[in-house]
């Protein structure tokens, strides 16, 4: 009952009074100070002209405590947040266990390793792990991937679940929707295509992503003022000269010829300095059936 009558006359209880941190004589000079300012500036006087009453003065510096015991306790739930834990790393063959989880979830049902991609999916966990068996099996940690293959061989599924990753983290850009903002924000696009983007660090302590260019040959060439443009040719020619290789992935339905007659002879040039590129075979079904 005295703690509920306490609270109506707005009194401090005394054993919540206690855990409030004390104040330094500069904290309490300060709130004194602030406390005079405020009410100078109400009645349009000089602070120096202020008299305070030692109930009001008393009741202020309460009200300090609390705010410092508020701010304590904030700064001690970001310092947890904040506090440098050692960043997570996988093998290639935890990685495995992490992608199938994460492919299973993005198709909606189990996503099934068989003979059609195991030996392409086997480069990518010792890839995004940058395992030392990743050279051994052909692939450069350099190099950024391009993964080739027909309809619904799960391309996209298979990068949308490497995404997030100890090697190369990446953010995955339909090619089809890039166009789209091409026509609406012009060049600017293809500028900001062409840098590295950064991000908060996370879990694998990168402050810096990639991007994947999802179905490259699905766009077609936009016209912006008038002008024809081939916006994905010059991302990739300006990713080329201006971004490290592995920061950037594609996934495309077409062949190397279709790449030259879509693209030119130079950007399919310099994507085979680009990436590492594996193909589906010819017989891998359309999973999307």
């Amino acid at each position: 009952m005295n703690q509920i009558v306490s609270a109506i006359l707005g009194k401090v209880d005394t054993k919540s009074q206690c855990k409030l941190p004390q104040l330094t004589q500069d904290e309490k000079d300060a709130a004194i100070k602030t406390e005079k300012l405020s009410r100078a500036l109400k009645y349009r006087t000089k602070p120096e002209l202020i008299t305070l009453s030692a109930e009001a003065t008393e009741r202020i510096l309460q009200f300090a405590q609390q705010r410092k015991a508020s701010y304590l306790k904030t700064k001690e739930y970001w310092d947890k947040i904040n506090a440098d834990t050692a960043p997570i790393l996988l093998a290639a063959g935890e990685l495995k266990t992490v992608f199938i989880a994460r492919a299973s979830h993005i198709a909606r049902k189990e996503f099934v390793i068989d003979k059609f991609n195991e030996a392409i999916l086997d480069k990518l966990f010792h890839y995004f792990t940058a395992s030392g068996e990743a050279e051994k099996l052909g692939m450069n940690l350099n190099k950024g991937i391009m993964l080739m293959g027909g309809l619904g061989t799960g391309k996209s599924t298979i990068m949308r679940a490497f995404a997030t990753n100890q090697h190369t983290s990446f953010r995955l850009m339909p090619c089809m929707h890039l166009t789209y903002d091409f026509v609406e924000h012009g060049f600017s696009i293809i500028k900001d295509h062409s840098k590295v983007e950064t991000i908060a660090r996370n879990q694998y302590w990168q402050t810096e992503r990639g991007v994947c260019y999802d179905d490259l040959g699905t766009e077609e060439e936009r016209k912006r003022y008038g002008d024809k443009v081939n916006a994905m040719a010059e991302i990739l020619m300006n990713r080329y000269d201006q971004v490290p290789h592995n920061m950037t992935h594609i996934t495309t339905n077409l062949n190397a010829q279709d790449i030259e007659k879509y693209y030119g002879p130079r950007v399919r040039s310099r994507m085979r300095e680009m990436f590492n590129i594996l193909t589906f075979d010819l017989t891998a079904p359309d999973r999307r059936r």
